[in-house]
């Protein structure tokens, strides 16, 4: 029973030299007066037969490393709208315009532009009017065919008014902007004459409605 009691106060002994690692500990073995012997980190008690011993210092023992936890991903924020498609245009129209010798003006898709026969008087040639050319004061005063035959008049006269001549029509090709507003003005000029039209003109009309809206798209 006593060893039991020895070994067990000796392990203690250690135990409390392993809990305070910092400095050398010192046992104390004390014997009392039955003969019983304890281990003990403090001076005997009075009375008791006491030796001590010096416990070596323990070998620092490295603190376990940490395993650091990895960075969290960055945060990619929120998913990117999804762009919208991309808008499709259809390309502005493209024609051209054709000026003939009134003024007038029309569309062209090839570039070729019509003629007239036009009279030498509406041109201002020889510097007479058409009325003059045509008959004077007391003629039709008009060119128009199978009204009246054209005169003849003597050279002296200057006829050369009541001659006619061949004018080509002028033709461009019309910007974007010139043709957008060429067309709205045509479509104006449909629809007004579409509020006024007959029955049996209607169908034309809105044949051409539909061929300059179809032109339009681009605009």
């Amino acid at each position: 029973m006593r060893g039991m009691r020895t070994t067990h106060a000796l392990a203690i002994v250690f135990l409390a030299a392993a809990t305070f690692p910092v400095a050398a500990a010192t046992a104390y073995k004390c014997i009392d007066a039955r003969g019983a012997v304890t281990f003990q980190d403090k001076p005997c008690p009075a009375g008791a037969k006491q030796s001590s011993m010096t416990l070596p210092d323990p070998e620092p023992v490295a603190p376990a490393p940490v395993a650091s936890e990895p960075p969290p991903p960055p945060n990619p924020g929120p998913d990117p709208l999804p762009l919208p498609p991309p808008v499709v245009r259809d390309p502005p129209p493209q024609f051209y315009l054709c000026t003939r010798y009134d003024g007038t003006t029309y569309i062209s898709d090839t570039g070729e532009g019509g003629s007239a026969l036009v009279p030498l008087g509406v041109m201002g040639v020889p510097g007479r009017s058409l009325a003059d050319a045509y008959g004077g004061r007391n003629g039709i005063g008009v060119s128009a065919p199978g009204l009246r035959q054209i005169p003849h008049v003597p050279a002296g006269s200057t006829p050369f008014g009541g001659m006619s001549t061949w004018i080509d029509d002028e033709c461009h090709m019309a910007s974007p902007q010139e043709a957008c507003g060429y067309l709205r003005n045509a479509l104006d000029d449909v629809e007004y004459k579409l509020r006024k039209a007959f029955s049996d003109t209607t169908p034309e009309l809105k044949r051409q409605r539909a061929d300059i809206q179809e032109r339009m798209r681009g605009c």
